[in-house]
């Protein structure tokens, strides 16, 4: 008998463009015949409340549910320096309580607008009777499973391989710094705050089992690890491609992202792509470019109101450095459950193809084979 399908809960996706160059396709996607120079583009939206951009309420998933959900835009760039985060806090504050009047029960807070408001999203919560999380849960966990794919393809041995975390204070910094402190051999932190940072480590202290070294040194960090992790809230690059030693594994799961690819593409020895992306079972077409490689892909931080709409008994992420180990195992094991939300590759809008992902396994194993030739 087959199973019948259901709509979950209705979820929020609230966020903002990730970039001056994502905002212009949306104005593009609204106004094809209209062309606006960038300033005028970044003060408009400054000015702009905020405002629902498209719901959906079908296309059934593999499990036979539903997705039931919103797009809430909070009129909000990175380029908007001068903006007052008071301002932000308000189109935030409106955008919940749109969400909540139309019957949302959940909003995932996608980019700066989780960081805007942290701390504060008990009194949001009760103030629209609606729960909130950052998605920092099931972006952690979705970029701890995509190191481990990637280690088991390439041939890579974890626990005789360096790891950095830039922007290792932060809230999903700080958890893949507690997964991988036991399963590496040396594990660099960064970050620009080092007293931040050494409060961060103090957590882990007690059953970190590798070589941990604290710097706030990105570069020092990315020339001595095998494997870099990008989670900063920087709103500018940091590095090209070019700037990492031949077989490095590159996770850049900043938004905007932290790491460009070479001006001459894709590296064969560096493998770069935008982690916490999953690919997923349904089709999300916002109709405009979300940033994403494909519309089977989506981010972590908001496919995890998905999931916590799935198993309402999931906890909410909030603040800063609460993913202790036992909350990022509970999302794993979400994961486990789901294999229709696997891990998806990319680099900004290039899919990697699974003859790529074997050409990049081929390259390493060889290369390996070739190290232990020398010694």
């Amino acid at each position: 008998m087959k199973p019948e399908s259901y709509l979950l809960p209705k979820v929020a996706f609230v966020g903002h463009p990730v970039d001056i160059k994502i905002f212009r396709d949306y104005i593009r996607f609204l106004k094809p015949d209209k062309t606006y120079r960038d300033e005028l583009l970044v003060k408009l939206f400054e000015w702009m409340p905020p405002y629902k951009i498209k719901e959906f309420a079908s296309l059934p998933g593999n499990d036979h549910s539903g997705i039931n959900a919103a797009f809430y835009m909070v009129p909000f760039l990175p380029e908007m320096r001068e903006i007052k985060v008071k301002r932000i806090t308000e189109k935030i504050d409106q955008a919940l309580a749109m969400a909540a009047s139309d019957g949302c029960v959940i909003a995932a807070l996608g980019g700066f607008t989780s960081i805007v408001l942290q701390g504060q999203e008990a009194d949001f919560a009760r103030k629209h009777n609606i729960k909130i999380t950052s998605g920092n849960s099931l972006t952690a966990a979705i970029i701890v499973r995509s190191i481990e794919e990637v280690a088991e393809r390439f041939g890579v041995d974890l626990k005789n391989s360096t790891v950095a975390v830039i922007g290792a204070s932060g809230d999903i910094g700080s958890a893949c710094m507690g997964y991988f402190c036991t399963r590496v051999k040396r594990l660099y932190a960064a970050a620009r705050s080092v007293p931040s940072l050494n409060e961060v480590v103090s957590r882990h202290a007690g059953y970190a089992a590798c070589e941990l070294t604290i710097t706030a040194d990105n570069r020092e960090a990315i020339d001595n690890s095998d494997i870099c992790i990008f989670v900063t809230s920087a709103y500018t690059t940091l590095f090209t491609a070019d700037d990492f030693r031949p077989n490095t594994i590159v996770c850049d799961a900043s938004a905007p992202l932290n790491v460009k690819r070479s001006e001459a593409g894709l590296r064969k020895d560096v493998f770069l792509y935008h982690g916490g992306i999953a690919s997923i079972p349904y089709l999300i077409d916002a109709g405009f470019d979300l940033g994403l490689a494909s519309p089977y892909t989506f981010y972590g931080c908001q496919l995890e109101g998905l999931v916590i709409a799935m198993h309402p008994e999931l906890p909410c992420s909030w603040g800063r450095g609460n993913i202790h180990r036992e909350k990022l195992d509970l999302f794993l094991n979400i994961l486990d459950k789901h294999p229709e939300m696997g891990v998806a590759f990319s680099v900004e809008n290039h899919l990697y193809t699974d003859a790529e992902m074997k050409g990049y396994a081929k390259r390493w194993k060889e290369e390996k084979t070739v190290e232990s030739l020398k010694v």
